[in-house]
């Protein structure tokens, strides 16, 4: 690209996801072109066994004075100086109890002991290292450690900043270290446990650009990062993901348009396949959506793609099935697992007196299947899925969308009680400041500091019901897969199989296994879990 023609730059992925892990220096890319899961070269362990973080890798796209994008910006381009600011601020916040019955008051703050009307006394609840910097290619980290920070006088290192051989920044989160300060304290809520700490964290991504032998500066719109917890199924997408979410927020105050038409390949297709791909995670799904049963079944997907009257009751009899989202939903008559999802929402496990402890389809896209079940979409299904195009593939122009879209993709949108990598302030419009962008005056540890403490705890309550594609529930162990037939349940195991309480999986959570892709005996893809270091309970 001509130099001369920058007129700013951006940063992308606008929102960043950094995951945990115990290994000191193994790590791998998370996902950067949708459809294209990790698979990191000699797995997700190092050599010794431990789990490797997943870094965010982030990148400068430079624009003209019309707002087109002329191509990534590189060290070789220009001098760029990454800055980073990472915070853990959950023991300093109110306690979790879900957006129905959140209260502000002074009272219900984590950490009583520490009195909450002395901003001072409260600070020492919250890590915050500082910012960190790094400039030029090939930088290791041993200059920019997230090492200063503490909660209650003890270190939490949450983590450091890298770069590639281009000068793109990598930033790694925490080591998954999650303790109390208080001897003898165990878990008791699984979400509010005073004394804890663990080294989740979220904060700004900045970057200075100077270009050509004068070092013109060049404006530079800012990202955001998020350390979450490890996806454990990370070839499994969320039925609603943080991407739907962030889409769905943008649209309702006008920032992204709604498309017109609906596109069977592009809104229908994803929300039938997703809960095909549960079946490998979750029993309940398996029930309903194994092999030979399933959506996908060529039979059935052949009515289910076409718009013609004759197929109009087969697409009903799906979408009659699907609970009305919310606000809609004002009464208990779909509080049950008679309607789709069979999955917890955003007040509390599923509850057939509480409409919204179950989970719903977010508005929009709920609306794109009623206007499906009545024929009112393109039938553009192609007979396959496309397929996925790596980023380096892609048009200049297409590739920072393609950069957040893999990156929240792979984030679960609901239920948030609390969640896994956002809550629920993540559809709220004034989390953001665009599509896709939060709010530049959120503080680092603001996103975060809703969660879980520890966050394991929240792994060990939440299961069956809430997060399969992030926190699987059962498991087909990789031995057992060439004698597999689907829907024989006896090959499938629990996945925090021989985790007792909730403190055993502040010690085991590493040793899980990941459930990954594999081509089956008879040529088709399955779902397996590999690389469980926790020897099988006898």
């Amino acid at each position: 690209m001509n130099l001369d023609d920058i007129f700013h730059c951006e940063i992308h992925p606008t929102v960043g996801i950094t995951r945990l892990g115990d290994s000191p220096d193994g790590f791998f890319i998370g996902p950067e072109a949708p459809g294209l899961p990790p698979r990191p070269e000699g797995g997700f362990r190092d050599t010794a066994g431990r789990m490797k973080r997943q870094a965010a890798r982030f990148r400068l796209y430079a624009y003209d004075r019309t707002g087109t994008v002329l191509g990534e910006l590189t060290s070789t381009d220009a001098d760029i100086t990454w800055t980073v600011e990472l915070a853990n601020a959950k023991g300093e916040w109110f306690k979790f109890a879900g957006r129905f019955q959140e209260s502000a008051a002074n009272a219900n703050r984590r950490n009583q002991h520490i009195d909450p009307n002395d901003p001072s006394a409260r600070a020492r609840l919250v890590v915050r290292p500082g910012p960190r910097s790094v400039t030029g290619p090939s930088q290791d980290g041993t200059g920019a450690r997230f090492d200063t920070g503490t909660f209650l006088d003890t270190p939490v290192p949450l983590g450091e900043l890298r770069t590639d051989e281009a000068g793109r920044l990598l930033v790694l989160g925490g080591f998954g270290k999650s303790a109390s300060v208080k001897a003898a304290h165990p878990i008791s809520h699984f979400a509010n446990n005073d004394f804890w700490y663990d080294d989740i964290s979220d904060g700004p991504v900045g970057a200075t650009v100077r270009l050509g032998p004068q070092g013109r500066p060049v404006p530079v719109t800012p990202a955001w990062v998020v350390a979450a917890p490890p996806d454990y199924a990370p070839h499994t997408t969320s039925l609603v993901t943080l991407y739907d979410v962030a889409v769905e927020a943008a649209r309702a105050v006008g920032r992204l348009p709604v498309p017109p038409e609906v596109s069977f390949t592009r809104d229908i297709y994803p929300l039938l396949a997703r809960p095909v791909g549960y079946a490998w995670v979750n029993t309940v799904a398996r029930t309903g959506h194994g092999a030979g049963r399933n959506f996908l079944a060529p039979a059935r997907l052949a009515k289910l793609a076409s718009n013609a009257d004759a197929d109009a009751a087969h697409r009903q009899a799906v979408f009659g099935r699907l609970r009305t989202p919310k606000p809609g939903l004002l009464d208990v008559g779909q509080a049950n697992d008679g309607f789709m999802p069979i999955l917890a929402g955003d007040a509390g496990d599923r509850d057939p007196e509480q409409p919204y402890t179950w989970l719903t389809l977010l508005p929009g896209q709920y609306e794109r299947m009623r206007r499906w079940a009545v024929g009112d979409f393109l039938p553009d299904w192609p007979g396959t899925p496309a397929p996925a195009v790596p980023l380096e593939d892609l048009a200049p122009g297409d590739q920072p969308h393609a950069l957040v879209r893999a990156a929240l993709e792979a984030c679960s949108g609901g239920g948030f009680f609390p969640g896994i990598e956002m809550t629920y302030i993540a559809d709220n419009p004034a989390t953001w400041a665009a599509p896709f962008r939060l709010r530049e005056d959120l503080l680092a540890g603001d996103v975060t500091k809703y969660m879980a403490v520890p966050w394991q705890a929240d792994f060990h309550a939440c299961h069956t019901h809430w997060w399969p594609a992030s926190r699987p529930d059962e498991v087909l162990p990789e031995p057992e897969h060439d004698v597999l037939v689907q829907g024989a349940t006896g090959a499938f195991k629990e996945w925090d199989r021989g985790v007792g309480d909730t403190d055993e999986m502040v010690e085991k959570w590493s040793t899980l296994g990941f459930v990954v892709a594999r081509t089956g005996p008879d040529g088709r893809t399955i779902m397996v879990e590999t690389e469980r270091t926790a020897p099988d309970p006898e």
